[in-house]
């Protein structure tokens, strides 16, 4: 969705925090924000509003999502303020991140396009939206970390050509109003719009399998 729909977050650089470790030939980046509890709608929001052009916003830095293998975004709430954390993990040491040695290139590097492995993105939507719909039987809103990573590989996943490229722009649409219940907080609306997801999930890979 256009983020300018959302107003600024109030910024606290003071609570922002920023890691990178490396192990086993990749390595992973943290970065973590402090912010209140009532803006975790808002900043989930910017974090995910330009991932149809392959991209996360983290404090005000855009992040290449075709240069990591994976991502992860949670929230983590304490009374009155919550603790937004976003991690990369990527597949090679070089290049990424600085690093200056030549490793082999990793099974999981961006396809052509600039976009992730299709596989491995399908794979982890599976995952996610598979949470959602669990929480959402429960009568719960879903982990808003898990929501906010599932909308952002859907954003990416309607720019892969050949894959359902006639489903796409309902399929968006979709995604924009499981966004919008998100933001409020709708567990009805938030339902109706996973069953219709669903749906559409089911209908295109019946023909493009």
């Amino acid at each position: 969705m256009p983020s300018n729909r959302h107003r600024p977050i109030v910024e606290l650089p003071q609570n922002v925090g920023r890691s990178e470790d490396t192990m086993h030939g990749s390595r992973k980046r943290r970065i973590e924000k402090t912010l209140p509890r009532d803006d975790v709608p808002r900043a989930l929001a910017e974090v995910v509003a330009r991932a149809g052009e392959g991209l996360l916003v983290i404090d005000g830095e855009a992040v290449e999502l075709a240069d990591c293998a994976s991502f992860k975004i949670s929230i983590r709430h304490s009374g009155a303020s919550s603790q937004l954390k976003v991690t990369l993990r990527y597949p090679e040491a070089p290049g990424v991140l600085g690093g200056d040695s030549p490793v082999k290139d990793s099974p999981e590097e961006a396809a052509s396009g600039g976009l992730p492995r299709y596989k491995g993105l399908k794979k982890r939507m599976k995952s996610t939206f598979r949470a959602i719909r669990d929480a959402l039987l429960a009568g719960a809103a879903p982990d808003a970390g898990v929501a906010a990573s599932f909308v952002a590989d859907s954003r990416l996943m309607t720019r892969y050509p050949g894959k359902g490229d006639a489903y796409y722009a309902i399929y968006d649409a979709e995604v924009d109003r499981f966004e919008q219940a998100l933001a409020a907080g709708d567990v009805a609306a938030l339902t109706a719009s996973a069953a219709a997801l669903d749906r559409l999930k089911k209908e295109c890979h019946s023909r493009h399998a």
